[in-house]
């Protein structure tokens, strides 16, 4: 018989100990579920080993949230001949978490690193294509060369639909290494053209100092900051674009500001920081006072490569201040950390993710590259009814 007991951390989310008792298994899989079995087209979100006396323990955190349409836990327990047994636990009585209607949908990838396989990206673009719009946190290819932008071009053009805006900022793979010329046809390039596509789209974009940019799409305020240079450096090319954001989120009322920079702030590494660790591009102090000033902000990077699948989590709140830092991931092979025993190929092998945002909430979905599933460890959501965002 299969039991299933959880102690849960705080209301509406799904932090918390499980404790798992089946016996003569090795092994048991937790996936969210309603009452007819796992939710379809969701990975599962443990895979806990199984001592002898049929006991297994997964700690949740993070602050992830439940599906909307889970109403069970399934635990699937596997024996030593590979024999399976299933049972679907309830989960106790929950506040339904509020609808997202009228949601503004922006698909969001970072990472791409494309050289000269396209298979990854073109997935990735046709998923994130399918909102509102697309966001890109940079190393769009990975080596700055003219080729891989015309190829990236191509794919974009293939995969966006043609009345998808997509909005990018640079990363330090985005230029060429020092001892390589720049052609001219790089980063910048394509920056201006994705710009040009917003504006004919109707987008009404600002163009910031040192290639920052501003847009706004169907009242979210989207700020691009561009902080990698040539030679693969992060740094912001001119400092007078952080007192433009400044400026920008002072005087741009919106519901939410989602500001993209390539690498995360120091302070919201979901690597995780030491003490005396110094920052690792330039001005990441001068830039964390300025959004601490405002609110109402999500701030979107990448760089890391890590997992959507991290036990630790790649969201991190400011609850005070309504701001949301996320670090998406990577369309290129992510790093699971810390590593686990049991973990199925679509944990590390690439993601994007889904923002939903409306005035009061926004939930965040990531999704597997390799299977197409939404990532039950890559999924949140925040309110901000009565102040801060909270799960």
């Amino acid at each position: 018989m299969i039991r299933l007991r959880v102690e849960w951390e705080r209301p509406g989310g799904a932090d918390g100990l499980y404790k798992v008792h089946a016996a003569d298994a090795v092994m048991a899989g937790l996936w969210w579920a309603d009452g007819s079995g796992p939710l379809p087209d969701w990975t599962a979100f443990a895979f806990v080993p199984v001592d002898p006396s049929g006991n297994g323990t997964f700690r949740f955190a993070g602050g992830r949230a439940v599906p909307r349409e889970a109403t069970h836990v399934l635990v699937r327990a596997v024996t030593p001949d590979m024999r399976s047994e299933e049972a679907l636990i309830p989960l106790p009585d929950r506040e339904p978490a509020p609808l997202m209607e009228g949601a503004v949908r922006l698909g969001f990838v970072t990472d791409l690193h494309l050289s000269d396989k396209p298979w990854r990206v073109g997935k990735a673009l046709a998923l994130a294509g399918t909102g509102d719009g697309v966001l890109c946190a940079g190393d769009m290819v990975n080596d700055g060369t003219a080729e891989q932008f015309a190829l990236l071009r191509r794919l974009i053009e293939d995969r966006l639909p043609p009345d998808t805006p997509m909005l990018a900022v640079a990363g330090n793979h985005d230029f060429p290494v020092p001892s390589v010329p720049d052609t001219g046809e790089g980063f910048f390039v394509l920056q201006e053209r994705l710009l040009d596509r917003a504006e004919r789209l109707g987008l009404a974009v600002e163009r910031g100092p040192g290639g920052g940019w501003a847009a706004g799409l169907k009242g979210v305020d989207i700020v691009g900051l561009n902080a990698a240079v040539p030679g693969r450096r992060l740094a912001f090319r001119d400092p007078e674009q952080l007192f433009w954001l400044d400026r920008h989120l002072t005087d741009t009322k919106a519901a939410w500001h989602v500001v993209l920079c390539h690498a995360p702030l120091l302070s919201h590494n979901p690597q995780r920081r030491r003490p005396g660790d110094m920052p690792y591009f330039s001005r990441d102090g001068q830039l964390q006072k300025i959004l601490e000033a405002h609110r109402n902000i999500l701030f979107l990077s990448g760089h890391t490569h890590i997992s959507m699948n991290c036990l630790t989590g790649c969201v991190e709140t400011d609850r005070e201040r309504r701001i949301l830092y996320v670090n998406g991931g990577s369309v290129r092979t992510t790093t699971l950390k810390p590593e686990e025993p049991l973990r199925p190929r679509e944990w590390t092998d690439g993601n994007m993710l889904w923002l939903d945002l409306t005035p009061s909430q926004a939930e965040i979905t990531a999704a597997s590259l390799v299977s197409g599933r939404r990532i039950d460890r890559g999924y949140y959501r925040f309110s901000t009814g009565e102040g801060a965002p909270r799960p």
